[in-house]
């Protein structure tokens, strides 16, 4: 698993956590309701990388987490 740090609209965030993509959200930071985006740190399953970096709506990239 890594952690990885992305931004992603709410449709997005939602098919991800029922697909059970993020093992856990370490932090969610809403960027605001006209934006309808999240910029999300989260444990990622690795077999499930690709699917998060396709539904992200930035450049995700990867993070330590203490």
């Amino acid at each position: 698993m890594k952690v990885l740090e992305f931004t992603v609209g709410h449709a997005a965030l939602e098919s991800l956590m029922c697909a059970g993509a993020l093992r856990r959200v370490l932090r969610l930071e809403d960027l605001g309701h006209a934006r309808d985006h999240y910029r999300v740190t989260a444990l990622v399953r690795d077999e499930m990388l690709d699917t998060v970096i396709e539904k992200s709506s930035g450049r995700p990239r990867w993070v330590k987490w203490p």
